[in-house]
């Protein structure tokens, strides 16, 4: 007799308990695909951000010199430094957008890209603002890289 009462005691609080435990460990698992796609959206984000403002700072210094002095023919000069200072421009807000400046590495990633955008602004090209643009634009990938590598660590450990 008390083994039948003991059986339907466990039974009942099985079906009593078991429901509430699978909502918590749906919850959990729900939780943490959620962060993670979130996770992995932000890195993706900051890929095409970077791959963008990188990508138009280069055309920036290898075009801006010959439209300037007029080596390179093009039909309005004008309208084509404002296309690529439009393009800067656009990148570096979808950068401030995505990154942290409490973040020490991205707080740096976003003052280089500063200075970068003040250097361009200002339509200086003498030696001293190439080599400045040189080095924050390796500097920037440097940074990246090895936030890129960090996070991508990270999703990878988390599905391990």
């Amino acid at each position: 007799m008390t083994i039948q009462i003991i059986s339907l005691l466990i039974a009942l609080l099985a079906v009593l308990v078991g429901p509430f435990i699978t909502f918590y460990v749906t919850k959990k698992n729900l939780a943490f695909q959620f962060r993670s796609l979130v996770k992995e959206h932000w890195v993706n984000k900051l890929e095409d951000a970077a791959h963008s403002f990188l990508n138009s700072t280069s055309e920036w210094m290898n075009k801006y010199p010959v439209i300037s002095d007029g080596s390179w023919q093009v039909e309005n000069p004008n309208k084509e430094i404002d296309k690529m200072l439009d393009t800067i421009n656009s990148s570096i807000i979808k950068l401030q957008l995505l990154l942290d400046t409490n973040k020490n590495s991205q707080g740096v990633i976003l003052d280089k890209v500063a200075a970068m955008a003040a250097i361009i602004h200002s339509k200086v090209y003498d030696e001293n603002s190439i080599n400045t643009l040189r080095k924050n634009h390796n500097d920037v990938i440097d940074s990246l890289q090895e936030i890129f590598h960090k996070e991508r660590t990270k999703m990878a450990d988390t599905f391990r």
